[in-house]
This record gives C-alpha cells, structure tokens and sequence, in this order.
C-alpha cells in the first residue's frame, strides 16, 4: 500500500469508527430500546448497559469507562476501546441481528487495521461489508431508522477499493 493511501485508510477507518460506530450503530441501539420498550424499560435496559461497561474488569491497554457510555468527549482510543466491550454490554437487551450487525463492524474494523492485507484478508472483509449490510437491515424493520443513506457507512462498501 502506498504511504498516501495508508494516510487516506488510516483517516477514513477513524470516521467510520466515530461515524458508523458511535454516531450511528450506538445511536440506534439507544433509539431501537426506545422504539421497543416502554420509556422506563428503555432507561433500565441502558443504565445497566452502562453499569456493563463500568465493571469490565481492569485489563492492561483497556481504558475503563466508570460512568459507561454517557461521556461527552470521545477520542478515537475511547471509540476503540468501548468497541471491545460494547458487544457484551447489550447481549441479551437487543436481539441476535443487532448482535451480528456490531460484529460484522467490528471484523471490518479489525481486518483493514492489519498491516497485512493478503487476497484472502480482502474476502474476510468482503464478507464481514456482506454480513454487516444483511444484519443492519433490522434497524429498518423496527422503524429504528428510516433509511441508510449515510455516507460513513456507504464508505464501507467502498473501502476494498482503497486498499
């Protein structure tokens, strides 16, 4: 990979982190608990996802979020880090597709940040785009949103072109 489309992978891959990640998919898990549950319900589900992500246990290079998702200022290494855990925050409060829809995100995520990038790495990330579109589509069908007419995660379909 040349050193300018390294540049231009490095900065997309942290939109789309921030973008599809923070601003998107947590975005509407909070907005599918609402959807799907009453108010009340809603706020009990996401205090005690946040209570998940405040008792990940210390772990070396993993930062710890005492007052779960609800911070103000999130950095690329926060993003990074609440993507390790956030799976295992809301497994059992969302259904099965949402669960393969993060997971799907975060292969992505972690295949294009390999410094190796074989022919066979190229199907995993077409697999893991794949997949990642499929599960997505049950945002759509729980009115949690009306469209993915988002360029952050159009960009993903796209990225293999860049490597």
């Amino acid at each position: 990979m040349h050193q300018t489309n390294l540049v231009q992978v490095t900065n997309i891959l942290y939109q789309l982190i921030k973008g599809t990640f923070k601003d998107h998919l947590v975005d509407w898990v909070h907005k599918y608990l609402l959807q799907t549950h009453s108010a009340h319900d809603a706020q009990c589900i996401l205090d005690d996802i946040d209570h998940r992500i405040a008792i990940v246990a210390p772990f070396t290079g993993l930062r710890h979020f005492p007052q779960g998702r609800g911070f103000k200022q999130w950095t690329g290494d926060d993003l990074k880090v609440l993507m390790k855990v956030y799976i295992a925050a809301i497994e059992g409060h969302v259904t099965v597709e949402i669960i393969h829809t993060f997971h799907a995100f975060l292969k992505f995520c972690y295949i294009v940040r390999k410094s190796t990038i074989s022919k066979h790495t190229l199907e995993q990330l077409q697999d893991a785009v794949s997949r990642f579109h499929h599960y997505h589509q049950i945002f759509l069908d729980t009115d949690t949103i009306s469209t993915f007419s988002l360029p952050r995660q159009h960009s993903v379909s796209h990225y293999l072109q860049l490597i």
